[in-house]
């Protein structure tokens, strides 16, 4: 009956429920702000796309190029160094296809102004169509030299083709043992205004239960970023968030047990913010620096325990500190994306890193560090396929609060991930290899390896962009260090590990990137 019910839930979803992206969504005080571009067929150079924009200063646009005039110097496709070709002088910039981005939003962003002197194979020409891609407002961008007013001198063609800029990042929707029902959404406009200032904001609510201890819960935030201020290659990100949450905790029953007679429940109120900038490093990669303040209020049972099956009493560690508390934290990141279609990708790496840090020495009621690491790789290995290998994995340190460990849906894309935050279901892993991670919940040592293949269905040019067929499997582990501390076997043995297996359809939107998937289903309905 339960696959039945999978079935059911995966057939509405297909249907238009909602999107879902990776498994591991973003913390819910990081702005998301994902560049993307397309493969569109190319036109021919000096050509103007629909809608062109003509510019409003004589340093920046000017009269729309001869339709079909072939540039005279072209980027150097083969990068022969920056001393091939004569040596010529921009001219003017002429900017096409940006209806809805305004101009000093891609004249900041690239590397060359008017007045400078450049070759063909100047690496600031190969480097702007990446640095105007980084914005994640345009399909694809194209840049062409072509014939100025006098000889030595050059028009620089920039011409882009927009994304729309209203994104469905996130769908929350299912039921569980402990939440009768739950759903919300998160909305982004990533160009506001096309001033390329991004702003987003999300909530969900969960109904409660009967649980006890249990009550509904919600949470919600709010974010703004600018990722290059006047075009600069610095950038800003703030965000806001309140959660009123109510967190099952198992208190009887087998560790795959998901009835609610062996759960309670304990509440607590969260409200903080997060700050940081950010540095363009390379066209592609940059580095992010932040600090994040919170307030915890969290009402814990006095002395939690969970009858296990020979009625032997254990206690249950809630990690949080009761009463009131604070999270003071600093953190740095760094991410670096080769993919020329990040929506839809065939080729190409991405690598991110962060370190977050915790202290007293902030203020913080916590000490602890946290590292995470994701490493993604794509090769094409026909016209319509592509092979990947998709990697993430991450280290807590110290005595970090529960929201700050690693939670088995970061892992696991067959359970039900946490929602801005909140805990909705009770899932456990479905242990599909005997070896007892049917129990785990938290962590603070996991991480994931999956071999992913996926087959071109087809690219559009319209609302749809494009949609691909996939399926993926491989092994994920989550567990607790000071349970392997104490282990009496190796570490191998002792470290919970079970297989992860995804199968189903990515669609790229002008509205975001929907994931249609079994492992989307499992995670909605309960078990």
């Amino acid at each position: 009956m339960r696959w039945l019910v999978v079935l059911a839930v995966l057939a509405w979803i297909v249907a238009g429920a909602g999107p879902a992206g990776a498994q591991t969504p973003a913390p819910p005080t990081a702005p998301a702000t994902a560049p993307a571009a397309g493969t569109p067929a190319p036109v021919a150079p000096g050509t103007p796309a629909p809608g062109t924009n003509d510019g409003d200063g004589e340093t920046t646009t000017g009269s729309s190029p001869t339709p079909g005039e072939p540039p005279i110097f072209p980027v150097d496709p083969l990068d022969r160094g920056a001393d091939f070709g004569p040596v010529l002088t921009i001219e003017r910039i002429d900017l096409h296809g940006n209806r809805d981005t305004a101009d000093r939003v891609i004249l900041g962003a690239l590397p060359i102004t008017v007045g400078d002197v450049v070759r063909a194979g100047d690496p600031r020409l190969a480097a702007a169509r990446f640095k105007v891609l980084s914005l994640g407002f345009f399909r694809d961008v194209w840049i062409a030299l072509r014939r100025g007013s006098e000889r030595g001198q050059v028009i620089l063609d920039v011409t882009v083709e927009e994304r729309g800029t209203v994104v469905l990042n996130r769908l929350w929707f299912g039921t569980s043992a402990t939440s009768p029902w739950w759903a919300g959404a998160d909305l982004g406009q990533r160009n506001f205004l096309g001033s390329g200032i991004g702003i987003g904001g999300g909530g969900v609510f969960a109904g409660g239960s009967d649980v006890i201890g249990a009550r509904s819960q919600w949470a919600a935030e709010l974010r703004i970023s600018d990722n290059a201020i006047q075009g600069s290659r610095w950038g800003a990100q703030g965000a806001v968030t309140i959660v009123h949450g109510s967190e099952p905790f198992r208190v009887a029953g087998p560790d795959f047990g998901t009835g609610r007679p062996d759960f309670n429940a304990f509440s607590y109120e969260r409200v903080g913010a997060r700050l940081g900038a950010v540095v363009a490093l390379t066209p592609l990669s940059r580095l992010s620096v932040a600090g994040r303040f919170e307030r915890v209020d969290a009402d814990l049972p006095g002395a939690p325990v969970r009858v296990l099956h020979d009625g032997t009493l254990v206690p249950v560690r809630l990690d949080l500190v009761p009463g009131r508390s604070r999270i003071v934290t600093a953190s740095l990141a760094y991410d670096l994306d080769t993919r020329p279609d990040p929506g839809l990708p065939r080729e190409g790496t991405h690598f991110a890193a962060s370190l977050e840090l915790g202290s007293t020495f902030l203020g913080g009621s916590y000490d602890f560090t946290t590292v995470l690491v994701r490493w993604d790789r794509w090769w094409p290995i026909a016209r319509t396929q592509a092979i990947a290998v998709r990697t993430a994995g991450g280290v807590v340190l110290g005595d970090a609060p529960r929201f700050d460990r690693i939670h088995v849906g970061d892992v696991d894309r067959m359970v039900t991930p946490r929602a801005l935050g909140l805990v909705v279901a009770p899932n456990t892993s479905h242990d599909l290899l005997g070896t007892g991670t049917g129990g785990v919940q938290y962590g603070d040592v996991g991480g994931s390896a999956v071999v992913e293949w996926s087959y071109q269905l087809w690219r559009g040019r319209d609302r749809v962009y494009g949609g691909d067929l996939f399926v993926g499997g491989g092994l994920w582990g989550l567990a607790d260090s000071r349970e392997l501390r104490l282990r009496d076997t190796s570490a191998w043995q002792a470290l919970p590990f079970d297989l992860v297996l995804d199968a189903g359809l990515r669609v790229d939107t002008d509205v975001g990137i929907f994931e249609l998937s079994i492992g989307n289903a499992l995670g909605r309905v309960p078990r």
